[in-house]
């Protein structure tokens, strides 16, 4: 199973600029015993293409396990559980829900259906997109969509309209911004998109993402997915990826800064921003925030940036 992670992983290094198979794993070996890097670490950052110092600009996967566990269980059940956050975050949402543990009445579930038979359902403790579905309820399935939520611990959300300019980058898909503050401050962010009609955007679902600078909310890389591919332009709209300026990027800031002063214990957590005609809209909340999305899209090592936000 490792090797054909290993050959998954590699086939770029291998196949494309030639290393030697076996030589990368040496490599590799001597990295994890150094660097605590992972497969996907050593082949996303690219680790065969760098020396020891450059290699020790990257948080890996298991340093980021460390920080992770700076926060505690009471946050990471706050953000872990989605209807948990979307009632701890309300001014944020605006949207319509309903939940397990929060508006979880057989009556208030009537009221949305008939309000929302258009809608998402999502489970309630997955991430990375996983299990996310839309779903158009009825009369004749109605039961069924109550007890989806009820026995397979489901919340179903109501639909979102992005903004045209978020749109164009890929209609199929709510493309959002995920923005990681690190002890209340906004220190990194990548843009998100979904490709080939997809409903979701998640890197782990196949979907793709690109640096930003926090302080403009201009895109500053190509495109990049998490099988080590590299886009110019979208792969199935064409938009041009670099330079896309993120909209309303002011009030974007503007609401991850206000929102996680509702959470001030919170050390690390990653928010997925939806953007709509009318502001940003927070998604969901992040208390184990992916790290490979924010350094693999600009090769970029962020182990001086996060830690010395750690620190401060």
């Amino acid at each position: 199973r490792l090797t054909a992670r290993f050959d998954e992983m590699g086939r770029y290094a291998i196949e494309e600029l030639g290393f030697s198979r076996s030589s990368l794993m040496v490599d590799y070996l001597w990295a994890y015993l150094n660097h605590r890097c992972t497969i996907a670490d050593y082949f996303l950052y690219r680790f065969y293409l760098l020396n020891r110092r450059g290699r020790r600009e990257f948080v890996t996967l298991f340093d980021m396990r460390d920080i992770h566990r700076k926060n505690s269980q009471a946050i990471f059940h706050e953000f872990e559980e989605k209807d948990r956050f979307l009632q701890a975050f309300a001014p944020f949402i605006h949207r319509d829900w309903i939940g397990r543990v929060f508006r979880s009445s057989r009556q208030e579930f009537d009221a949305f259906a008939d309000a929302h038979p258009h809608c998402i359902l999502k489970p309630r403790t997955e991430s990375g997109g996983e299990g996310v579905e839309l779903c158009t309820i009825t009369p004749e399935n109605r039961e069924q969509v109550w007890q989806r939520l009820v026995k397979e611990d489901y919340i179903a959300e109501s639909l979102l309209t992005q903004c045209d300019e978020m749109a164009s980058l890929h209609p199929g898909s709510v493309n959002t911004v995920r923005a990681l503050t690190i002890r209340g401050k906004l220190v990194s962010a990548v843009l998100r998109m979904g490709v080939g009609g997809a409903f979701v955007d998640n890197g782990c679902s196949g979907g793709i993402f690109a640096g930003l600078d926090v302080d403009t909310g201009i895109v500053t890389t190509q495109g990049a997915d998490l099988k080590d591919h590299r886009f110019l332009l979208h792969p199935t709209t064409g938009i041009t990826i670099p330079g896309f300026h993120v909209p309303q990027w002011e009030q974007v800031r503007a609401t991850v800064e206000q929102a996680v002063k509702l959470a001030p214990d919170a050390v690390i957590i990653g928010w997925d921003v939806a953007i709509t005609a009318g502001g940003p809209v927070l998604i969901e909340g992040n208390a184990y925030p992916s790290v490979q999305i924010m350094q693999t899209a600009g090769l970029e090592g962020m182990k001086r940036l996060w830690f010395g936000a750690l620190n401060a």
